[in-house]
């Protein structure tokens, strides 16, 4: 991309509007020299348009252009062929990865106390940038206050338990503990939302020494921003759960949508917002592994972990040449189960790391895609949010994201069914708001936007298991998400439905 263009882009985003995919081509057909009086006259228009215009397209750019040549006002302005290219394989890729620094376990009980106090000591800090928090207590403090004396406590969730009409709550910081009562039926609700282990803020009445009346339980939350959005009127596809070996595998789903991205099947708009998908994640079980649950063996069409991946890497391969790949592990893939997990070893996927369009990326991980930040995480932990949250099920797993979102941790509980690893910092504290939060694992699509964040559950590329008709969950498999960087619109397509 010239830097004319670049800086045309910028002028065009800088004064509020964003540019469709049809009016960016345009704008690439142009001659150069016409762009800089071009966007100026066509920011003019828009601003004094009695409708209210929030995208640039092809056909109003054309209209500015037409009237301007008729007042013979354009100096050699004319257009070039259309590139038969497609817009993503035209445009660099522009990915980040953030926060990719190695794990520092600590095998020992100072692990786990390194850990939980690292934990503490992060939320905490997110949690007094609030306004109504900032001046919040200590549980030392707490306790020498005087009887009826109203403050804000900090703590960590260590048990609950229901008495009646009742809630208490056991509460700890690094130094002490006490324990708090919700006897109202608001609070009672927001209490039995809260999840053990997970850094809060009290708003409580001191009833005794050591007990608490909650008013309130204040979450650290994300904050109400502004999203960042690309210059460039990019896409990409957020999948997970492909379970590459697994009879079930649904082959004949995931070859559409191969041939999808290379503009073979589609509606003609389809095969135009495929032309502008440049990043394909694959947000954990990228295959079935071996070994994961009882009798997986007379489950599988492939037997042996490294021809899982060969395969993989094969059926990936198929992608245009211009698209970028992030995969990272779940809890099916050759990698640790405990959170955070390292990316899948190269000794069992050598050829996907042979794949210089493939990033072999750990679980979580926060990567920027032409500067719109996405947190991925496989998403293990929604099977202990989901089953133990009242009000939740696995239905509607972005619910549970939500909840994640606000706690701002991906995995508060520990001693669950998800394992965690004892490390010197805990990564799994959400300190960066993102732009999208996507999570797969639980094989049901959904979406939700949460303060301009898209929260993305992605849909699975298996069929029904054994597992999942004894608990009657039934996946919703071949959908595709497709997220617009620029608009911040998404997408989902069906494959079930896509001939081809």
């Amino acid at each position: 991309m010239s830097e004319d263009l670049r800086t045309t882009l910028q002028r065009i985003i800088e004064s509020g509007y964003q540019l469709s995919a049809d009016g960016f081509e345009y704008l690439k057909s142009l001659e150069e020299v016409t762009l800089e009086g071009l966007v100026k006259r066509v920011i003019q228009r828009a601003n004094a348009s009695p409708e209210e215009i929030n995208v640039l397209d092809r056909g109003f750019l054309q209209s500015v252009m037409e009237e301007t040549a008729k007042r013979g006002e354009a100096r050699g302005l004319i257009t070039g062929k259309r590139r038969k290219r497609p817009l993503a394989g035209d445009v660099d890729a522009n990915l980040e990865v953030l926060e990719d620094h190695s794990a520092e376990p600590v095998a020992s009980v100072d692990g786990f106390i390194q850990y939980f106090r690292s934990r503490y000591r992060r939320i905490e800090g997110i949690l007094r940038e609030r306004m109504d928090v900032m001046n919040a207590v200590t549980i030392g403090r707490a306790l020498e206050e005087p009887l009826r004396s109203k403050f804000k406590v900090i703590g960590a969730v260590t048990r609950k338990r229901a008495r009646g009409n009742r809630l208490f709550i056991e509460l700890e910081d690094p130094e002490e503990s006490i324990t708090v009562m919700a006897s109202d039926q608001e609070t009672v609700r927001r209490g039995l939302a809260l999840l053990e282990d997970q850094v809060i803020c009290v708003d409580a009445l001191k009833y005794r020494k050591d007990l608490l009346i909650a008013k309130d339980f204040i979450l650290p939350d994300v904050p109400s921003r502004n999203p960042r959005r690309s210059e460039v009127p990019l896409c990409a596809a957020f999948l997970a759960d492909l379970h590459i070996g697994s009879k079930l595998f649904l082959d004949d789903l995931f070859d559409r949508f191969i041939r999808w991205m290379n503009l073979e099947i589609g509606p003609p708009e389809s095969r135009e917002l495929a032309a502008r998908v440049k990043y394909v994640v694959v947000a954990g079980d990228l295959v079935d592994g071996i070994g994961v649950y009882p009798d997986q063996l007379d489950e599988l069409a492939i037997t042996d972990i490294g021809r899982q991946y060969e395969v993989a890497a094969a059926i990936l391969s198929k992608l245009p040449e211009y698209v970028e790949v992030i995969v990272i592990p779940g809890n099916h893939d050759a990698a640790r189960k405990s959170l955070p997990q390292l990316p899948i070893p190269e000794e069992y996927a050598e050829a996907l790391y042979q794949d210089e369009r493939v990033h072999m990326l750990g679980n979580p991980i926060r990567v920027r895609f032409n500067g719109v930040e996405a947190l991925i995480c496989h998403g293990k932990a929604l099977d202990d949010v989901l089953s133990q949250t009242p009000g939740m099920d696995f239905h509607s797993p972005v619910k549970g994201m939500e909840l994640l979102l606000k706690a701002r941790h991906l995995a508060p509980t520990y001693g669950s069914s998800t394992p965690l690893a004892p490390e010197s910092e805990d990564r799994l504290v959400i300190t960066s708001v993102p732009d999208v939060f996507q999570m797969g694992h639980i094989h049901v699509y959904g979406s939700k936007r949460y303060k301009e964040i898209t929260m993305i559950a992605s849909s699975a590329w298996q069929g029904q298991t054994s597992f999942q008709k004894r608990v009657n969950l039934t996946p919703t498999p071949g959908i595709a998400p497709i997220f617009d960087l620029q608009t911040h619109q998404l997408m989902a397509l069906d494959f079930n439905r896509m001939s081809g």
